[in-house]
């Protein structure tokens, strides 16, 4: 290879194996290697961590299996896809606000404060956890989401920021996965239409007074993540009546890796719990009978809105 060419541009010498049989191939090199038990005793100075089994598994540790589990949520199918993408920002900490723009060198401190001029402190830095929990507008639509839940299933959410934030479910929260799965696209929505408030209270230049500019961001907000989960309802009542992938404008790699259809049990579980968000009911026609959706979510039901 002549020396003006850098080291990318020679030719492999064979090729590269996928990382799917790497993986195989190290998995059973683990297998076939026996656990050695230390011979010598322990002297009294621990030289690794006292609180992690030395001889574990890989990956057993229940910290390691809890973020394990931490992100293949957070690359569920199911999610949509702008809200797949700020949790994954949220939980790697690189969420364009105010704070982090600051920390990168893009805004000044001035710019680094939250926008709203409702929050207690005239320069309370606009961190992750005061731009979707901390600030009055956030906490707003954070109540109607726990308050909502609460209606569904007699459980009150802890509005913090393992529950919201990192998905920590409490026992007796979610009594299946479906509701799992329900619980996770509500706090999704709520969690992007919130960002998209402040985003749009970021971009504004005109002044209002403190009550009238809460009033306004948080019935952005709010408006934002009921059409959002009514959108979502609706969406998933057309996979169980029709296949989307013959329906005009959806193109077919928008579905990879995704189910382009949904069993009925399936959408009663996941969005007609008590009928508190969606219900069916079975309507006569001439042509016979037809099972209709009828949403039930509004401003003022089950929850008030504002």
């Amino acid at each position: 290879m002549p020396t003006s060419q850098p080291a990318w541009m020679a030719l492999t010498r064979g090729h590269r194996q996928h990382w799917s049989q790497r993986q195989q191939q190290q998995q059973a090199q683990q297998q076939q290697q026996p656990s050695q038990q230390p011979n010598q005793p322990h002297s009294g100075g621990a030289t690794v961590h006292d609180t992690v089994d030395v001889l574990a598994p890989p990956g057993s540790h229940p910290q390691l299996c809890e973020w394990r589990r931490l992100w293949e949520l957070a690359s569920a199918a199911y999610f949509n896809r702008q809200h797949r993408v700020l949790w994954w920002r949220i939980l790697h900490g690189c969420v364009m606000c105010g704070a982090f723009s600051a920390y990168i060198g893009r805004a000044t401190v001035e710019q680094a404060c939250c926008p709203y001029a409702c929050c207690s402190s005239p320069a309370q830095p606009q961190t992750i956890s005061h731009m979707f929990l901390e600030c009055p507008m956030a906490a707003t639509v954070i109540s109607w989401l726990c308050r909502l839940w609460q209606a569904m299933t007699g459980h009150l959410p802890d509005a913090s920021v393992a529950t919201i934030l990192a998905a920590s479910t409490s026992e007796g929260q979610c009594a299946s996965d479906a509701l799992l799965q329900t619980w996770h696209r509500l706090r999704l929505a709520v969690l992007h239409s919130i960002w998209t408030a402040a985003r749009i209270a970021a971009s504004s230049t005109h002044a209002s007074s403190q009550a009238s500019q809460l009033s306004s961001q948080s019935h952005l907000a709010s408006r934002l993540a009921l059409k959002t989960v009514t959108s979502m309802i609706h969406h998933d009542w057309v996979k169980c009546n029709d296949d989307v992938r013959q329906l005009a404008g959806v193109c077919s790699s928008w579905l990879r890796g995704r189910d382009p259809s949904m069993t009925l049990e399936a959408f009663r579980n996941l969005w007609c719990h008590h009928d508190t968000l969606a219900s069916i009911h079975t309507a006569h026609t001439g042509t016979g009978d037809k099972l209709e959706l009828v949403v039930n979510l509004s401003d003022m039901v089950p929850v008030q809105l504002f």
